[in-house]
């Protein structure tokens, strides 16, 4: 099916290029003509949305398959089974679920809450498919001595309709895994060893352990918040320059490892792969999960957030995620997700009031009436950067063409095109070109605002609108990071008061050569680097120098064999001079020889593995403060601290 349709598109582009010859000759790409054309001429035949029925008799296959691949020692197999068929178990309606308000959540232009009992449900005695998928999940959890998810997985067995002849089995298997955990929890307690038929029977047995106890850390926290952009410090201030638009400079001194934006994602996306096995609320990855009581598509790690997916992203998602992803729309889901729960009449009314009220100056655009950028706020969104004019004719047209069968998929979903009732409207001509042009706003807003993340075992791409601010550098002086739906950008090295702030949105300069990284810039951000790494063309790791020290007289970098500033020397006219010159020389190396000698112990421990304490990552930004003081880049010397501080921040110690 996903060929046909991949076909399908080709020859239409190849139809509608010949009729926008025109438009190409001229030079132009008039989105609004491309749409037309495609309501005249593009007969999508989609009368109804791909089901995404739940299933009793799906659920027990599932759940019975899942019973033999573990007699079978294939965990990794049974694990799965067993949380597809709580997904595709008829699930009751949610009830007594509060929904989180964010505190950021407070503009005019903030999307409204959907309420979680509005999703589909069965009555609770036709449930028992969902309460036997918890109960085989809680007998694999306790095999694997995971006591605490065992557990949560027999009180939703319980509360699900789980069939009375297993609740005796059930409430037997809490009191022995209650007992275990009060055994783990003794001060003489001894791990026992894993019985194994054979090596690599007990190989697997690890190998799932590890999967099943996987931990995540808790972001820094944000000491001083800006008041104007709560998400950021108040050591950052948003400015604009003509070359390359808005950014942030620093408004003090900030030192190695400070946090700079700590902020939750407007919007995320999940690649078709981890749909099942990450969490839709915030892309961590999950072995007990929890389904979505309206579709067999997403999961959740936890209540709280499924409550929070089903209040926010996945209102419009839940009908329409089915048929995107049979059309093979999945890397696109953000556009629609940028709209949130907003419903077409609401959108309309938003963007023209937001393009009538377009501020004068640059800096200010997605700041509020009373002076604030939210990160929760679509008058945020509307003002993010995009350029459709640097795609070519060919990826306009295709990107029209996505963004046409979503909206269909959305009108046929009844949840968007709907009056402030929630009843569905007839939809005409002029309300569904102006959602297509929305949709293809929001590719390109998406694209070039999104960030990647492959860390912290979560694959996804989300849409930050504070850190999206910050602008991009070969060598950047800011790194970032996520753990779970929020990111935090934090300093690699000392930054003075009115520099530029800057992340990386490609692998740094001592990793990648110039033409490479500058390739992939224009490739998915649609510019060239003009950083400083890039005009110099500063080399990669191999190449660099070891260390290049700062003259003490003038500042300037000291390259010359003599190791003191030719500068400085031609000035000199005694002996006596000269010699202090080198004395200076001297003084300086003997200032950055305990800076290394601390990089040197951090590196020793980060190859062998062993654990970093605060105090040492404090001592590690104290010595990088020393060295970028005393010399200059590029250097692999410098290049090491900031890499050897970007360890520690993953590794939670900010």
């Amino acid at each position: 099916m996903a060929f046909f349709n991949f076909v399908e598109s080709l020859n239409l582009m190849e139809l509608l290029l010949s009729d926008l010859a025109l438009v190409r000759y001229r030079g132009k790409k008039d989105v609004d003509e491309i749409l037309r054309w495609a309501w005249d001429n593009y007969h999508f035949d989609c009368n109804a949305l791909e089901p995404s029925v739940k299933s009793e008799d799906e659920a027990e296959r599932l759940r019975c398959g899942g019973d033999l691949h573990f007699l079978m020692k294939n965990y990794e197999r049974a694990l799965t089974l067993y949380n597809l068929s709580i997904m595709a178990a008829p699930h009751p309606v949610l009830s007594n679920e509060k929904i989180e308000e964010s505190e950021d959540n407070t503009t005019e232009f903030a999307f409204p809450r959907i309420d979680p009992a509005r999703y589909g449900g069965v009555p609770l005695e036709r449930c028992s498919a969902l309460g036997k998928g918890f109960a085989s999940r809680s007998a694999f959890m306790f095999e694997f001595g995971e006591y605490e998810k065992c557990l949560q997985d027999i009180d939703l067995a319980l509360e699900y309709g789980c069939p009375e002849e297993l609740r005796p089995q059930i409430e037997e298997r809490r009191l022995k895994c209650q007992a275990a955990q009060r055994q783990v929890g003794r001060s003489d307690y001894k791990k026992k060893s894993v019985a194994a038929d054979n090596p690599f029977s007990l190989f697997l047995r690890e190998s799932m352990k590890e999967r099943l106890s996987i931990s995540y850390l808790k972001p820094p926290a944000l000491i001083e918040p800006n008041p104007s952009i709560p998400a950021l410090s108040s050591a950052a201030k948003v400015s604009h320059w003509p070359d390359k638009g808005r950014g942030l400079i620093a408004t003090r001194d900030i030192k190695p490892g400070e946090v700079v934006c700590l902020e939750r994602a407007y919007a995320v996306g999940l690649g078709r792969g981890q749909l099942t096995t990450h969490c839709s609320a915030c892309t961590r990855q999950c072995s007990n999960p929890l389904p979505c009581p309206g579709c067999t598509q997403v999961v959740f790690c936890s209540k709280s957030c499924r409550t929070r997916g089903l209040s926010e992203d996945h209102w419009l998602e839940c009908k329409i995620l089915a048929s995107v992803l049979d059309h093979n729309l999945e890397s696109r889901a953000c556009s629609y997700k940028l709209l949130k729960t907003f419903n077409f009449s609401q959108m309309k009314s938003i963007c023209s009031k937001l393009k009538a009220d377009k501020p004068s100056l640059p800096e200010q655009l997605g700041f509020d009436s009373t002076g604030k950028y939210s990160s929760s706020s679509f008058q945020s969104v509307y003002h993010l950067h995009q350029d459709l004019n640097r795609d070519s004719l060919e990826d306009l047209v295709s990107e029209c063409l996505h963004a046409f069968r979503l909206t269909k998929f959305m009108e046929l979903s009844e949840r968007y095109f709907v009056d402030d009732t929630g009843k569905p409207v007839t939809v005409t001509k002029e309300d569904f070109l102006e959602t297509c042009k929305i949709l293809v706003n929001n590719f390109a807003k998406s694209a070039e605002n999104s960030f990647g993340v492959a860390g912290q075992k979560m694959a996804a791409f989300k849409v930050f609108l504070a850190k999206s601010l910050i602008n991009h550098s070969c060598c950047p002086v800011m790194s970032h990071s996520s753990f779970g739906r929020e990111s935090f950008v934090y300093a690699m090295r000392p930054i003075s008061s009115g520099e530029e702030l800057t992340i990386s949105y490609t692998d740094y300069f001592n990793i990648e050569p110039k033409i490479t990284r500058n390739e992939r810039l224009l490739r998915n951000r649609g510019f060239v680097c003009r950083c400083q790494a890039c005009e110099e063309n500063w080399p990669t790791t191999v190449y660099l120098p070891e260390i290049v020290l700062l003259c003490e007289n003038c500042s300037k970098p000291q390259t010359n064999v003599g190791m003191w500033c030719n500068d400085c020397l031609r000035k000199t006219r005694s002996r006596n001079a000269v010699a202090n010159k080198v004395s200076k020389r001297k003084q300086s190396s003997q200032k950055v020889a305990p800076a290394l000698r601390v990089l040197h112990r951090m590196e020793g421990k980060i190859r062998t593995g062993k654990p970093i304490s605060k105090e040492e990552f404090r001592r590690l930004c104290e010595a990088s403060e020393v060295a970028f003081k005393h010399s200059a880049m590029p250097s692999r010397t410098l290049v090491n601290f900031m890499g050897s501080v970007e360890f520690c921040a993953d590794a939670g110690l900010l």
